[in-house]
């Protein structure tokens, strides 16, 4: 039976069981990396404006400095990688996790986008609260896997209780 916890919903079928959790949205960091995404699409723009230019200029060093600028343009699209990212998770508004019969996939949507990561539930120790970041996680192997940050303790002890009680049937938190 689905437990009634505020401010988490519950979705269930045959198939999986979707659990969404708050997200407070982090202003300056949204502000931060939505300027920094501006700028990085400014300089990917010009630079791949300039790199055509000094192809197609007919000088003696185009070759060497083009490939230059193409190693310049690989370094600054992986750049605009990382800042795209980060910028998806502060502007997400919920955090879903779908917990499938072989995988738990976590997901912070940004309408059609977002970042989505999938864990095989073989791999995956019981539920817990992080004592270092005050929100519940898992760990994936060597990797500890936090979500909920927004959550206030009580409901994610219950949401721990809860996981744990239907995904890790025998586990004892006092057996640590």
């Amino acid at each position: 039976m689905i437990p009634s916890i505020e401010n988490i919903q519950f979705e269930e079928n045959y198939e999986r069981l979707k659990i969404v959790l708050p997200v407070h949205r982090r202003w300056v960091y949204l502000a931060l990396y939505s300027l920094m995404l501006l700028v990085w699409a400014g300089m990917a723009i010009y630079g791949i404006i300039f790199t055509v230019q000094i192809a197609f200029s007919g000088e003696r060093f185009a070759f060497v400095f083009t490939v230059m600028l193409l190693v310049l343009l690989y370094l600054l699209y992986r750049l605009g990688k990382m800042v795209w990212e980060q910028w998806q998770y502060y502007a997400a508004n919920r955090e879903i996790l779908f917990i499938h019969k072989e995988m738990l996939v976590l997901r912070r949507p940004v309408s059609i986008f977002g970042i989505t990561t999938a864990y095989d539930r073989a791999h995956i120790t019981p539920f817990y609260v992080s004592d270092k970041h005050q929100c519940p996680a898992f760990d994936y192997g060597h990797q500890h896997v936090y979500f909920g940050h927004d959550l206030p303790a009580d409901p994610a002890a219950r949401l721990i209780g809860y996981l744990n009680a239907r995904y890790h049937p025998h586990f004892d938190e006092d057996d640590d």
